[in-house]
């Protein structure tokens, strides 16, 4: 009687610990996860606008600039600067012309090469971004409480081999797994940070807008090294 209760308890056991096991596994949240969500959630995405603010900061010296960003797939995108007034980032999503107007300087870029964090916020490019990275949590406690109240996955970045380029990369990511801010070191020691919101998604936009004439008389740099400024 008492072998037969013992292989009882064992079995009731076992299973109850498998149950647990099941249980802890089903909730236990892994980077990847959260990666595999992010991509599922651009690749669904057809449009989306937002305000933007990039800050950079270098040896001591800050700038700031803001605008409204507008994408809309495939990897189609146009930021319209306030500050500095006129600038413009236009791309159809195989080339990316940066326009300064205070310069009368327009910067053509290759999207075949790395262009930093400027073509991270759709599908394509966050496919690049987490294929050229390793990636982790950056805290054991996930998503993070910010100091608004609302809750982020932050992700670390670093690169896989050493290029030209953001060496480091944090995410700040919501829990819709919408990447709302994203900060990125260069070798230099330059650090930018772009973040997002008034985040509006499957907005209509013309695709007219996303096509770029290169103003008379402006100078055309080819496929500078923006991804390190």
């Amino acid at each position: 009687m008492k072998k037969y209760l013992l292989i009882t308890l064992t079995i009731f056991s076992c299973y109850s610990f498998s149950n647990m096991a099941f249980a802890y596994k089903f909730d236990f949240v892994t980077v990847s996860d959260i990666v595999d969500k992010i991509k599922e959630k651009y690749g669904s995405l057809e449009s989306y606008q937002a305000s933007f603010k990039i800050v950079s900061k270098k040896l001591g010296k800050t700038s700031t600039q803001s605008g409204v960003l507008r994408f809309k797939s495939s990897d189609r995108l146009l930021m319209e600067f306030y500050q500095p007034s006129g600038q413009k980032i236009v791309s159809d999503g195989k080339m990316m012309w940066i326009y300064i107007p205070s310069m009368n300087v327009v910067a053509e870029q290759d999207l075949k090469s790395d262009s930093g964090l400027f073509t991270s916020g759709s599908k394509n490019g966050l496919q690049r971004l987490f294929s050229k990275y390793h990636y982790r949590f950056a805290s054991k406690t996930q998503p993070e409480e910010q100091k608004d109240g609302s809750k982020m996955y932050t992700l670390i970045l670093k690169q896989k081999e050493s290029r030209s380029g953001y060496r480091e990369i944090k995410l700040w990511v919501s829990e819709d797994f919408f990447v709302r801010s994203a900060e990125g070191v260069t070798s230099s020691g330059k650090t930018v940070n772009i973040t997002l919101t008034n985040i509006k998604t499957d907005v209509n936009l013309s695709n007219g807008i996303f096509k770029f004439s290169v103003p008379a008389r402006a100078r055309v740099i080819k496929n500078p090294m923006i991804s390190e400024e």
